[in-house]
């Protein structure tokens, strides 16, 4: 039996980002672009990039585009958590300056925010093509019978 066709475009990619004829930082086409340039929907795009992405091998950041990750063996130092920014803006003494550095944390993480909705809406979408019904998605992700994550619905 053949792989689906974004498996075969997705390790397509990864053997070209892994000999490095995509070299870090390189911008893929549009979806648009690879769906024409591989005779696919985009739908079928959106799912090899979210396969390379779920490799590890590429980023998406809205509204710019796909990019490749650097594949270098360096290692990357393991990024500070969540409470570890915050102590240390709790710990800065002059408010104006703990003020500036809330604030930038608060822009980067709705930046995150905003991309893993976008992530979600194309999941959503993508289950959505393949048959299940919205009703059936709402009800995967929480959000049947008017409950949220299990919180009691707001009548109004």
């Amino acid at each position: 039996m053949a792989e689906p066709a974004y498996v075969t475009i997705a390790d397509d990619y990864a053997r070209r980002i892994r000999n490095r004829s995509l070299a870090g930082g390189a911008q893929l086409p549009s979806h648009a672009e690879l769906a024409e340039r591989h005779g696919v929907s985009r739908s079928v795009i959106r799912q090899a990039i979210q396969l390379l992405a779920t490799r590890q091998l590429v980023r998406t950041v809205p509204r710019r585009g796909t990019f490749v990750i650097d594949q270098s063996p360096v290692a990357q130092p393991e990024s500070p958590t969540v409470d570890d920014d915050v102590d240390e803006i709790r710990a800065v003494a002059h408010p104006i300056r703990r003020a500036q550095l809330a604030a930038n944390l608060i822009t980067h993480y709705q930046l995150r925010i905003a991309e893993l909705s976008g992530i979600r809406q194309t999941a959503i979408e993508d289950a959505n093509d393949h048959g299940m019904s919205i009703a059936d998605i709402g009800e995967h992700l929480g959000l049947a019978n008017g409950r949220i994550g299990g919180l009691p619905r707001l009548d109004r």
